[in-house]
């Protein structure tokens, strides 16, 4: 039932998106390019299934990689190894990881320069995925939705 309801609602996404293309100009060219895979200038119901199935890969992408960040998450706070997580667990394991996003490193309850260029490069390089000094356009766009998604840098 789940499936069926998500692949109406990724046929009406993508349909709005085809919509959203002619009407939107430029913007919506941009959409009309990721539609029109053959960039015969026309978009093919066979286009849309195959934007939908795209879509549908994306989303189970997703989801295997936040049930792998949960396990990890959940492996990291187990600190007796049990198989679960107490609430003592639970609330160290979050305070260290605060820990390691606070750029203030020497704990003065200041933000040196230093410190906080040095966190801005930890950023870039963990941004940075083929170690090349440079960002380039797709590295920025993951780091930002990355960001965006966690609501932190």
């Amino acid at each position: 039932m789940k499936k069926i309801i998500f692949s109406a609602l990724a046929a009406a996404g993508v349909s709005l998106i085809a919509v959203s293309a002619f009407a939107h100009g430029d913007r919506g060219g941009k959409r009309f390019d990721q539609l029109d895979q053959n960039n015969d200038g026309e978009i093919t119901a066979s286009e849309i299934a195959a934007a939908e199935a795209r879509m549908e890969e994306r989303r189970e992408d997703r989801q295997e990689r936040r049930a792998e960040q949960r396990a990890k998450m959940l492996a990291e706070a187990d600190k007796d190894n049990s198989g679960s997580v107490s609430r003592e667990e639970m609330q160290a394991y979050r305070a260290a990881r605060r820990a390691e996003r606070n750029p203030d490193k020497n704990g003065d309850g200041i933000v040196s320069e230093v410190e906080f260029l040095d966190k801005a490069r930890e950023r870039f390089d963990r941004m940075d995925k083929n170690g090349d000094g440079v960002l380039s356009d797709d590295e920025l766009r993951k780091g930002k939705r990355h960001g965006k998604r966690r609501g932190r840098g």
